[in-house]
C-alpha cells in the first residue's frame, strides 16, 4: 500500500516521538535502580536527622529576667533596664505584682499601703498599679511580661485574718499553733484568690508565675476545715501521735521525723492533690479572662532530686502537677543554696545542676517547657554571684539541651555578658 507523502512524514514523527520517549524512561530506570542499593547500604541512624536539628518543642523558649524590685527612680529608668535586657537576649520580664511586709517598694512607685499589690483590685490593698506602665515599657521593645503572683500569701483583703490562717504543728511544744499564711480550705481565701488571679490579667501581662507558696509542709494544715475534710474524704483521723514516729532535734536544732505512718502519707498525696485543684481553679480563671495567657509555675529542687521528700515536706508533686494546664516548670535550680542545704562541694553542685536538667528533659517532652532558674546571688549575704560561676551553672543546663532559661534577681550590675552568650 501507498502512504501518501504527508502522512508518511507524520507517521515518522510519531516513531521518532515514541523512541525518545522510552530512552527517558530506560535511562530514569536505570539511574534509579543505581541509586537504591546506595541506599539500602545506609544505616537508619545515619540516614536519621541527627538530634540537635530536630526541634520537637511546641512553646516559644522562655529566656528570662526575674525582678524583686526595680531600683529605678523613675520609669524612664525602668525602660533602659529593659532595652539593657533585651540586648542580652532577654525575652521575657517576671515582674512581681505583690507587696508584703520587708519587701523593698518600687522606687519610682507612690504607695498608698505598705503591703498590697500593684494592679487594680477589690480583693486586696493597692499599692499602686504601676503593672500596666510596666508591661507597656515592655511590650514596647518586644518583650513579654510576667506577673510574679503569690498565693498563700498573698495579701488579702480580709479585716480579722486569723480564722483564715492555716495551723501547725510545733514538735517542741506538741501543741497546734497558726501560721502566717492562708489556709487552701476557706471558701473566703479561695474566692479572694481567684479574683485576683482574674483582676491581673487586666493589667494587659501575657503571663503569671505562680510563686512555690503554693505547698504545705509537714506540720500543715490542721485547721478545722481541713482536719474535718481528711476524716470526711478518707475515714482517717488526722492525729501528729499517728502521723510521725521518731521525732528528734539534730545538733542544727532542727526537729526531724524518722519514720513516717501509712496516714501521713495518705494525707500528704492528699494535700497535694488540694493544692493542684486550687492550682487548676485559679489557672482557669487567668485563662478565662485571656486564653493567651501563660503560666509558670515554681517548683522546688527537691520535686527533681527527691520526690518523695518533696511530697513529705512539701506536699509537692511534679510528676502530678504535669496534669495541669501549666506552660512552663519553673525549676529552683540555685546552686549555692543546694550546695548549702546538702553540704555539697561546688563541682558537686554543678553537676547536680546537669542531673536534674537531664532528669527533666528524660520527663518532659517538650524541652521548653522546662524554665531552669539559676540563683545570682547569695540568699545570705545578697551579694552578686560572681560571672564566672553564673556561666558555670548555665553552661551545664545548655549542655544537656535547649530548655528555657530565667535568673533571679535581676540587679543593674546583672553579668550582660554572661547571659548574652547563653540566651540565644
Amino acid at each position: 500500500m501507498v502512504i501518501p507523502l504527508k502522512k508518511k512524514g507524520l507517521y515518522v514523527f510519531v516513531i521518532i516521538l515514541a523512541v525518545s520517549a522510552g530512552l527517558f524512561c530506560c535511562k530514569w530506570y536505570f539511574g534509579r535502580c543505581h541509586v537504591l542499593p546506595q541506599c539500602a547500604a545506609t544505616s537508619v541512624a545515619e540516614a536519621r536527622v541527627p538530634p540537635q536539628e530536630t526541634n520537637t518543642a511546641s512553646t516559644r523558649r522562655m529566656l528570662a529576667a526575674q525582678v524583686l524590685v526595680f531600683r529605678s527612680r523613675d520609669y524612664a529608668q525602668v525602660e533602659q533596664c529593659v532595652i539593657n535586657l533585651k540586648t542580652a537576649g532577654v525575652n521575657t520580664l517576671i515582674v512581681r505584682a505583690f507587696q508584703n511586709r520587708g519587701d523593698r517598694v518600687y522606687r519610682f512607685s507612690r504607695p498608698q499601703c505598705k503591703t498590697g499589690v500593684y494592679f487594680e483590685t477589690m480583693h486586696a490593698p493597692v499599692v499602686d498599679p504601676v503593672l500596666t506602665r510596666i508591661v507597656s515599657i515592655g511590650h514596647r521593645h518586644g518583650l513579654k511580661v510576667f506577673a510574679w503572683m503569690e498565693t498563700r500569701k498573698m495579701p488579702l483583703h480580709l479585716a480579722h485574718a486569723e480564722p483564715f490562717t492555716a495551723l501547725g504543728y510545733c514538735f517542741e511544744t506538741r501543741s497546734f499553733k497558726p501560721i502566717p499564711t492562708w489556709s487552701i480550705f476557706d471558701e473566703t481565701v479561695e474566692k479572694k484568690l481567684i479574683g485576683l488571679y482574674k483582676d491581673v490579667v487586666g493589667s494587659g501581662i501575657d503571663g503569671i508565675l505562680i510563686q512555690d507558696d503554693l505547698i504545705m509542709r509537714q506540720h500543715e494544715d490542721f485547721s478545722s476545715k481541713a482536719v474535718a475534710l481528711f476524716a470526711q474524704e478518707t475515714g482517717r483521723v488526722l492525729d501528729p501521735q499517728i502521723l510521725y514516729h521518731g521525732v528528734f532535734q539534730d545538733e542544727e536544732g532542727r526537729w526531724l521525723v524518722s519514720r513516717y505512718s501509712d496516714t501521713f502519707w495518705l494525707w500528704a498525696r492528699w494535700k497535694n492533690q488540694k493544692l493542684l485543684n486550687l492550682a487548676s481553679t485559679l489557672i482557669q480563671a487567668a485563662k478565662g479572662a485571656n486564653p493567651d495567657i501563660e503560666v509558670a509555675m515554681n517548683f522546688m529542687y527537691e520535686s527533681v532530686t527527691d520526690p518523695k521528700n518533696a511530697l513529705a515536706w512539701l506536699s509537692q508533686s511534679l510528676d502530678e502537677a504535669m496534669k495541669l494546664p501549666i506552660d512552663f516548670y519553673a525549676i529552683m535550680a540555685y546552686h549555692r543554696q543546694m550546695k548549702k542545704e546538702l553540704r555539697l562541694s561546688e563541682g558537686d553542685a554543678y553537676n547536680k545542676i546537669s542531673t536534674m536538667t537531664a532528669t527533666l528533659l528524660n520527663a518532659i517532652d517538650d524541652p521548653h517547657k522546662i524554665l531552669m532558674k539559676v540563683q545570682m546571688s547569695d540568699w545570705d549575704t545578697r551579694k552578686l554571684i560572681p560571672a564566672h560561676e553564673a556561666s558555670q551553672v548555665f553552661k551545664r543546663i545548655n549542655n544537656q539541651g535547649r530548655v528555657s532559661l530565667a535568673f533571679i534577681p535581676y540587679s543593674p550590675k546583672s553579668p550582660l555578658q554572661v547571659l548574652g552568650h547563653y540566651f540565644q
